[in-house]
């Protein structure tokens, strides 16, 4: 594996030059060499992606790329042109030439193209016209880069293939028209996926032979976000030599990040993480709550378990004062209001408005607990 480390690649959410700065710092503690500059939010990446960067935004870019060099890390900047790309336009083609050199300027020398999240068929045409726009950057870039071209296809992962990769067209066509050597981002069966096995990365490449750099959404919250992950990685089964790759797209908040990197890096336990960044012990009793995305939420069916967990909303909303704690405050709060709603379900109170609310409710850590109280007081 030549690559390992991090993906600002997320909706929702900007980082600070500030944050990207403590990021690279983890990425460097934890020796870890991956940075890839991909944020939804940033307008010249994706909505603006022809328009040059304004002076100001160049300056910080080479300020970050002078930082990354210096602590190890390979910085890698990515457009994502698809959304409004003119198929066959040379203007557009050079359009993305001339963004690349300009961050070429201010020390960026590794690249990528993404074409993910595109409301387009995804068919062999679609792929044609990828391809063509992967090989004349690939082809001009050479001389600047020292890797090849990174690239995300629309079909990033089975899915979006149908969950038939092998017979899929924009796949297949894909395959023909992109050189082999160039790396492509994959996040696994789904955008977000349970697992990451070896036999997944070897049947892919039974379809495409690229070397699979891994965009992984284990903890990525944009898609619902008022949930945030800590626990550990779960079913990354993957064998170094099969991959070019590993990247953990993150959640915008820079400590967060930094936790689930060490998460990612997998040499402490997670009780030792959270004492490595000063987490109160309050904060384990709450831990089953925010562990995974696929872990189970713990039942609460008494009033007086509640009331422990209640107990813990001072010591961690008002007495624990820090930079993670301002980051967690909003899920903390939410956390302990609907506990408190949980346990006015559990006593019977006002059971019709009570019902009315939580139907409004679109996400929590205990969402999945009040729907089943729901369902069976309804049964």
């Amino acid at each position: 594996m030549q690559f390992k480390g991090y993906i600002e690649g997320y909706y929702g959410k900007l980082l600070s030059w500030k944050d990207r700065s403590t990021i690279l710092k983890s990425i460097s503690h934890l020796g870890m060499n991956l940075y890839i500059y991909a944020p939804k939010e940033d307008p010249y990446h994706r909505i603006k992606w022809s328009t040059p960067y304004p002076d100001d935004a160049l300056h910080n870019f080479k300020s970050f790329t002078e930082e990354a060099t210096k602590l190890g890390i390979t910085p890698y900047f990515c457009l994502s042109p698809g959304i409004s790309f003119n198929k066959g336009a040379a203007s557009d083609l050079e359009n993305l030439k001339e963004k690349f050199n300009q961050l070429h300027s201010v020390g960026f020398s590794e690249f990528g193209i993404l074409f993910d999240d595109l409301e387009f068929k995804r068919d062999k045409y679609l792929a044609v016209e990828h391809g063509n726009i992967i090989n004349e950057i690939s082809q001009y870039l050479e001389k600047k880069s020292t890797n090849p071209l990174i690239f995300c296809p629309t079909v990033y992962c089975n899915s979006f293939a149908d969950d038939d990769i092998f017979n899929s067209p924009y796949l297949k066509t894909l395959a023909e028209e992109v050189p082999s050597n160039l790396p492509m981002l994959w996040t696994g069966k789904n955008v977000v996926s349970e697992s990451i096995i070896d036999e997944e990365i070897q049947e892919l490449q039974k379809v495409i032979s690229n070397p699979v750099l891994i965009w992984d959404n284990y903890y990525a919250n944009d898609y619902c976000p008022t949930k945030f992950f800590i626990g550990p990685l779960k079913d990354r089964l993957i064998n170094i030599e099969n991959v070019e790759g590993f990247g953990l797209n993150g959640t915008g908040l820079s400590i967060t990040d930094s936790i689930i990197l060490s998460q990612l890096d997998g040499k402490l336990k997670t009780d030792d993480i959270l004492k490595k960044f000063e987490i109160p012990d309050a904060f384990k009793q709450l831990m089953p709550f925010f562990y995974g995305p696929f872990d189970i939420v713990p039942d609460l069916s008494k009033v007086e378990d509640i009331d422990i967990l209640i107990d813990l909303s001072n010591d961690l909303c008002i007495e624990w004062k820090s930079q993670l704690q301002l980051e967690w405050s909003p899920f903390l709060w939410d956390f302990f209001n609907n506990l408190r709603f949980l346990k006015k379900i559990i006593e019977g109170n006002d059971k019709k408005s009570l019902e009315a609310w939580a139907l409004r409710r679109y996400s929590g850590p205990l969402n999945e607990i009040i729907s089943r109280k729901l369902k069976k007081k309804g049964s």
